[in-house]
């Protein structure tokens, strides 16, 4: 038996609709992620059940977790005893805004975390930091290289005259950039660690 035209087209437009509008079991979008994380890691595009955004809120009672997504848009995302978490101690070590990367799976109409992963903290050593004024006195007196580690997109939008662009995570494979010289000064900035 055949189906009518009218049918068939029906049925493309329902699954076109579940495409556009993200309806349940239809289409819906297997990355869910603020536009400043998808800038600095273009890798989410490609990876399946990720959530990335901002830790917002915790309920220990619903078991869940509240990741904003977009300016007044939140996802919220279930946890379980197995859910794995890395660079905090646990979930109830979370707090608001530490960035997060979270796995998935859709268990009905939740997504549930497999893995919690928080923007790692950056210990950088007293003696290795420097002010404004010290930048200054070093521009001056020169002999360094300057080396931008944002996000490439970043270093686009506006960087230090001079700076040579090395993103963080693009790091190994752009060393050939740095002064072959292992005594040489480099200076490195970023737009601020946790």
């Amino acid at each position: 038996m055949t189906r009518p035209s009218w049918a068939k087209t029906g049925l493309w437009l329902l699954l076109a609709a579940g495409l556009v509008l993200g309806l349940p079991g239809l289409g819906q979008a297997k990355v869910i992620a603020a536009k400043k994380c998808l800038k600095c890691h273009a890798e989410l595009k490609k990876m399946d059940n990720v959530v990335a955004g901002d830790f917002q809120s915790r309920s220990n009672k619903a078991k869940s977790i509240a990741v904003k997504v977009a300016p007044g848009k939140v996802q919220v995302i279930k946890f379980t005893a197995q859910t794995k978490v890395k660079n905090v101690p646990s979930i109830k070590k979370l707090r608001k805004p530490i960035p997060v990367q979270v796995r998935y799976v859709k268990r009905g109409h939740d997504l549930v975390a497999t893995e919690i992963v928080a923007k790692p903290v950056i210990k950088v050593p007293k003696d290795q930091l420097i002010d404004v004024k010290q930048m200054a006195a070093l521009v001056k007196k020169g002999g360094f290289t300057l080396v931008d580690s944002r996000p490439a997109i970043r270093y686009l939008e506006g960087h230090i005259p001079g700076a040579i662009s090395i993103p963080f995570p693009k790091m190994p494979e752009l060393m050939h950039k740095l002064p072959k010289d292992k005594n040489a000064l480099i200076v490195f900035y970023c737009g601020g660690f946790r």
